[in-house]
């Protein structure tokens, strides 16, 4: 009965068993919050993957003359159109 008694009244595995607790709680918490806010971040993602979808990524210096000389047309188109609307 002794022995029995002995390893009743032991603490020496309390402190393992607080980190196993602690870390199944901290795990859980993860958890719930990746199911809270996992939603929000796939509309996010999706939204930032439409946005980056038309950007096109030159592989030579040889593209970007003709890079900058769209943007040039463009930015011209653009400030045309603000003039002839005021």
């Amino acid at each position: 009965m002794t022995c029995v008694a002995q390893f009743w009244n032991d603490e020496s595995g309390s402190a393992t068993v607080e980190w196993v607790v602690m870390t199944a709680a901290s795990v859980a918490m993860g958890l719930a919050v990746m199911s809270y806010v996992s939603e929000g971040v796939e509309n996010l993602s999706n939204d930032v993957r439409s946005a980056l979808s038309g950007f096109e990524i030159m592989t030579s210096f040889d593209q970007w003359d003709d890079f900058r000389a769209q943007q040039a047309a463009a930015a011209a188109a653009v400030a045309s159109e603000d003039a002839e609307s005021q």
